[in-house]
């Protein structure tokens, strides 16, 4: 997958003069779509790995390519619903430095970045033409924005998070990548290419103690849940390090707070009844506050805790019990998640 979105970073940076000087967003997008024809036609790699993303449907790739399939396609690939939508913001402009900064961020080139920030501080609060509308900040988290900006999280992302933030960008943010107020923490707990690349939990934190908030900007516990959902531990570690509300059985299990989860269990070492989800509003609109128990165990499981998994295995759960994002029983996520010492204590209880 990063192959084909690495392709498709080719295929968009080769478009003339984009970071030469500003251009009206309907004549930069027409320049994409006749590169997007042009490559169709090649053959070439860049243009199959946007149209297999994009295109509504995959025999386009073997047909020719209408001028309308060609802007339905990069429509969608700058997350517009519709080329209509293109039209109605025709004549937006498309600064070519903030461009530039975003190409930036993600070659993880940090030099350019910081000069480009020195020469227009404003391109902190700027936002993109595109239809999600992000900040530089939000193109950090390498989620929800064009595939040529997420395919990768630099090896300095955090340097490159901190240069944005010391010129005063707003670490608690929204933009509309996939909800109406995606904020640069909750892009980043969900994303799986810094947690592949082992900058997310330190992002987590640069963020955090910039002032975004850790429960989330709705205080629900929202990014907290995302990377336990995700099942994302280090970030879920350091949520809960920078003050993050581990206020239920579900979230202490997943981030291995075994005394947190003792709290839970009455002084006959049983699991007390009435038990909620705290403050945790994020979780409570998504989880079965009666299958509180398996979940704990199930996202105990994913993440590694094999004191909390022995500890609640004690209160005879429903192995059976299944989490409804992946589908998975404590089992089979222990399995999935290759945590051997967990899957030797589950699988004779099969």
């Amino acid at each position: 997958m990063s192959d084909d979105l690495r392709a498709i970073a080719s295929l968009s940076q080769g478009v003339l003069d984009v970071r030469t000087g500003p251009l009206p967003l309907i004549e930069l997008l027409e320049r994409e779509t006749a590169r997007l024809q042009e490559g169709h036609r090649a053959r070439r790699p860049a243009a199959a790995a946007l149209l297999r993303i994009h295109a509504p449907d995959e025999s386009i790739l073997a047909d020719e390519l209408s001028l309308e399939q060609a802007h339905a396609a990069i429509a969608a690939y700058h997350r517009f619903a519709s080329w209509s939508d293109v039209v109605a913001r025709a004549r937006d402009p498309v600064d070519p430095r903030f461009e530039a900064a975003a190409d930036a961020i993600v070659a993880g080139d940090a030099a350019a970045l910081r000069a480009l920030v020195a020469q227009q501080p404003a391109l902190v609060h700027a936002r993109s033409p595109f239809r999600h509308r992000a900040t530089l900040l939000h193109h950090v988290a390498a989620n929800g924005v064009e595939e040529s900006r997420q395919w990768q999280s630099p090896p300095n992302a955090v340097e490159i998070a901190r240069i944005l933030l010391d010129a005063g960008a707003d670490p608690d943010a929204t933009c509309p990548c996939y909800g109406p107020a995606d904020t640069p923490l909750y892009l980043l707990v969900t994303s799986g290419f810094p947690a592949a690349a082992g900058t997310q939990a330190d992002l987590v934190e640069v963020l955090c103690r910039a002032g975004a908030n850790p429960n989330g900007r709705e205080d629900d516990g929202w990014p907290f849940w995302e990377a336990i959902k995700f099942e994302y531990a280090p970030a879920a570690e350091r949520l809960a390090r920078c003050g993050a509300r581990v206020d239920n059985l579900v979230f202490a299990a997943a981030v291995g707070d075994l005394p947190a989860v003792r709290a839970y269990l009455d002084d006959a070492g049983r699991l007390r009844p009435g038990l909620d989800w705290g403050a945790a509003r994020a979780a409570a609109r998504e989880l079965d506050v009666d299958h509180l128990l398996e979940y704990a165990l199930i996202f105990a499981a994913a993440h590694g805790r094999r004191e909390v998994v022995e500890l609640l295995l004690t209160q005879q759960p429903d192995l059976g019990v299944r989490e409804p994002f992946w589908k998975a029983t404590a089992l089979e996520a222990a399995r999935w998640h290759k945590r051997a010492d967990i899957v030797a204590l589950l699988e004779p209880l099969r």
